[in-house]
């Protein structure tokens, strides 16, 4: 079953992941009121923007025919609920990218701590710099690409249980 609706399932943790986020802001809001609509602006646009691949997968396979997730490691048999979510990765890439290199994305990150945490070990660091803002986009973007040429080059097999 969570094969089936591992959509609605990420779309639950998108919605934690904001609420570990709030959680997070809460002291820096306090220290700086004014921070106050900034957070909730980028809290909004982390909802919206990073739901729609699950949006899109969960058509795929409510209405779609896509019987697991199973069949997204498998873009290359056509099936155009598939392709359609591969494409809403791409077009937030690019919109990500754009955001943040030439529209100041990475320099309004910087200025609400806690939006992007990194965990080294059991240390936690707030990154506030826009230049590792940016290359950390970067190598997670080169990481996705990589993801997305192996999908499309080899040959998944699909689990018998599905």
């Amino acid at each position: 079953m969570i094969f089936n609706y591992f959509w609605a399932a990420a779309i639950v943790f998108t919605c934690i992941n904001v609420l570990i986020y709030k959680y997070h802001s809460k002291k820096h809001i306090q220290q700086n009121p004014k921070l106050t609509e900034g957070y909730k602006k980028l809290f909004r646009g982390y909802l919206f923007w990073m739901n729609i691949p699950w949006i899109v997968m969960g058509i795929g396979c409510t209405v779609g025919n896509v019987p697991s997730i199973w069949y997204y490691f498998r873009p290359k048999n056509g099936n155009p609920y598939v392709l359609a979510w591969f494409g809403s990765i791409i077009v937030l890439w690019i919109i990500g990218t754009y955001w943040l290199f030439l529209k100041n994305g990475a320099e309004i990150i910087a200025k609400y701590p806690g939006v992007l945490i990194m965990y080294f070990g059991f240390k936690r660091t707030e990154i506030t710099n826009p230049n590792l803002i940016k290359m950390f986009w970067l190598l997670c973007l080169t990481g996705g690409i990589f993801g997305l040429v192996f999908m499309w080059t080899m040959d998944v097999p699909i689990p018998d249980f599905c």
